[in-house]
């Protein structure tokens, strides 16, 4: 199940990335952290961090609660 919200969240972030037309690289820039990194949290092979998730919301202009809300 873990594996799946997982999966699911990276999916969600590459999504929102894409209609926002920013690439992997810019957003890991503006969101102060490695792309090689995001590309692997997009793709549901690693964890974010709370502290990772919250910078990426921010960039992307959106709350933390919308982007964990995977109903």
């Amino acid at each position: 199940m873990a594996r799946d919200f997982y999966k699911e969240l990276g999916i969600k972030i590459r999504d929102l990335r894409k209609r926002q037309s920013l690439s992997r690289e810019k957003l890991a820039e503006f969101a102060d952290m490695n792309a090689y990194y995001l590309g692997e949290i997009e793709r549901g092979e690693k964890k974010a961090s709370l502290d990772f998730l919250m910078k990426i919301c921010k960039v992307l202009k959106i709350k933390l609660h919308d982007l964990v809300n995977l109903d």
